[in-house]
């Protein structure tokens, strides 16, 4: 490994896997560029762009580079796809960002994410609403992964946006994922089982703040319960 380049963590190697060999990457919100800097180390990627909308991570991310001797990663300061050209990039990484941004991010630049040949997107929170976007633009999904990196779960997911008919996806695969519904990986196991008990120490209070307010169960409630009755289902099923 080239000197003072850490090890990835276990949520940005599994990023890191999902990407085509030989690709040309930009990750934006790069951040450190510890995923760039890597992948370039590696001989895996033909070139990098990382982008970041403020000036002080991109200094972060030059001292990485300059200390690890990367070659072939660009940085630029912008927000979201702006910075790019049409064409001159394979992949983009949106990752380790909540979920609500990656959507803006990708209904902002329509024409330079239909372009690409591979989106690789790690949203932090409202995973149901970057596999919505994904199944209204008809994209496809091709991977979907979930990974375990210190206590906390990630979904990293793999999408070809080329623009077809909408996905007619159940609301078990928005809400926990097609793939991982199909392919049932000990980790994704693992959550469900973590989300179960999550869930139900949730009822348990709302129901506590019922019992006080002598009232009909509240909306959440009634979420939190659905959301149970659909994890036990799943995890029950063969």
């Amino acid at each position: 490994m080239p000197a003072r380049l850490r090890p990835l963590s276990a949520r940005l190697h599994a990023v890191a896997q999902a990407i085509p060999p030989g690709s040309r990457v930009a990750d934006v919100g790069t951040d450190h560029a510890q995923l760039l800097a890597w992948l370039r180390a590696r001989g895996r990627i033909a070139a990098g762009i990382g982008i970041d909308v403020v000036p002080g991570p991109l200094e972060h991310a030059r001292r990485t580079l300059t200390a690890a001797g990367i070659e072939g990663v660009e940085l630029r300061q912008g927000d979201g796809l702006a910075p790019l050209s049409p064409g001159e990039i394979d992949v983009v990484v949106l990752a380790g960002m909540g979920g609500a941004r990656i959507v803006r991010l990708l209904q902002a630049q329509p024409a330079r994410v239909e372009g690409l040949r591979a989106l690789v997107l790690q949203p932090n929170t409202d995973w149901i609403g970057v596999r919505r976007l994904v199944a209204e633009r008809g994209w496809r999904l091709t991977g979907e992964r979930m990974v375990e990196d210190r206590g906390k779960f990630y979904v990293v997911l793999t999408v070809t946006p080329r623009r077809g008919p909408a996905s007619a996806w159940s609301d078990d695969a928005l809400v926990l994922g097609p793939r991982l519904l199909a392919d049932r990986a000990p980790t994704f196991v693992a959550w469900l089982r973590h989300e179960l008990a999550r869930t139900e120490r949730a009822l348990v209070r709302a129901g506590r703040a019922h019992d006080r307010c002598d009232v009909g169960p509240s909306p959440r409630e009634v979420a939190l319960r659905t959301h149970a009755e659909r994890l036990h289902r799943v995890l029950s099923a063969p």
